[in-house]
């Protein structure tokens, strides 16, 4: 049948390029993108069979069988139409219905060991330069960390994120954010505290807050949206600007340890072949890294999350922290104090500084250790 590449093309909701290869259905939520357009190929076969595909991944074989089986029905349909003269319609139009796709296997929650604090010091002794220090990082960095605090902000942004992407800063932490910064523009924003008050110019970033200054590690589209998954007072879904569907990707992977002694953890971070993209402190007892991986929605964020909560859970890597949303300390910003688990909020005698140790916007994936015994920067 002459249009069978037409029919592919709308039921199973692809583009075919001229050598008939085209994307996998289902990348992005079972698996990632793999080789991206080019990650299927079709074969339509000379004497007019049906044509047939396979994607290599081996999380989507279940699905490409419904899926193929689907396709078939349609051109049956189609065929069967033709033959009668009749317009093509109801169960098994092959009309565009990319709702059709079957429906991807309910992932299955990934039990992260139990922190065994002998297996973390263990590696830690493992580590060939020894004891790791924010200097030793900071020497590094292959992007220069500036003496005054009150950049690193602005820097880590402009630095890890997209020319004209929003971020959200927070000096609340259950809110939906004070401020927004659009990376590489020079841009920041106060931010209304509810819909439908505008935003007004300022100076720059906030450096201090009461318990601190966070930042939301996925770029935002920097306006309210219904949140599927929380309820207004009133009915209906409550608005918010930090839920999934506010974020336009997940580049990164926050990994931190409160278990952890901090200079045992640094001499973990250091051996990890991961793509470090910045290491900085909380202002508090955690070290807060990032790793950049690239992730275009929240199902292929979970495939990474799922890989380094087998690897490092066991040796002090903190599960809560390991999500598509994710807030994150800022760097360069003090706190004043903290909220103890009781609900009780002390100030410290001296504000604390959220410190910057590391920044690299392109990480390779080599261990620091490696770079550091190399005496070579990133």
């Amino acid at each position: 049948m002459s249009d069978y590449r037409k029919i592919v093309e709308e039921f199973c909701g692809v583009t075919l390029t001229p050598d008939d290869t085209s994307a996998c259905p289902f990348a992005g939520r079972l698996h990632d993108t793999g080789s991206g357009d080019r990650a299927v190929k079709w074969v339509f076969p000379d004497d007019g069979g049906k044509p047939h595909a396979r994607c290599f991944h081996a999380k989507c074989q279940d699905a490409w069988c419904d899926l193929i089986r689907d396709l078939y029905r349609a051109i049956n349909a189609r065929e069967r139409a033709a033959r009668e003269g009749a317009r093509p319609g109801g169960k098994g139009d092959s009309a565009p219905r990319r709702s059709a796709l079957p429906t991807p296997p309910k992932e299955q929650p990934v039990r992260a060991p139990k922190c065994d604090l002998a297996r973390a010091e263990q590696l830690a002794a493992r580590c060939p330069v020894g004891a790791i220090t924010p200097d030793m990082l900071r020497a590094l960095s292959p992007v220069a960390i500036p003496t005054d605090p009150a950049a690193h902000g602005a820097l880590l942004i402009d630095t890890l994120y997209r020319p004209g992407e929003h971020i959200l800063v927070f000096t609340t932490f259950a809110s939906q954010g004070q401020y927004l910064h659009t990376a590489g523009t020079g841009d920041y924003y106060r931010l209304g505290n509810k819909p439908g008050i505008k935003a007004k110019r300022a100076p720059r970033l906030p450096i201090s807050a009461r318990e601190g200054v966070w930042f939301l590690t996925s770029p935002v589209l920097g306006t309210w949206l219904p949140n599927p998954h929380r309820a207004a007072p009133g009915g209906g879904q409550a608005l918010g600007r930090r839920h999934t569907a506010c974020c336009t990707r997940f580049p990164y992977l926050v990994l931190e340890s409160d278990t952890v002694p901090p200079d045992t953890w640094l001499r973990i971070l250091v051996q990890l072949r991961e793509r470090i993209a910045a290491v900085y402190s909380s202002g508090g007892k955690s070290i807060h890294t990032l790793l950049r991986v690239d992730a275009k929605t929240p199902e292929e964020f979970n495939i990474h999350r799922a890989n380094v909560l087998r690897r490092l859970s066991l040796v002090g890597a903190d599960p809560a922290a390991i999500t598509p949303v994710r807030l994150s300390r800022l760097p360069g910003c003090t706190r004043r104090g903290s909220t103890g688990r009781d609900g009780v909020y002390r100030e410290y005698e001296q504000p604390r500084l959220q410190e910057l140790y590391y920044l690299n916007p392109a990480p390779d994936g080599e261990p620091l250790a490696a770079k550091l015994r190399a005496g070579k920067k990133s």
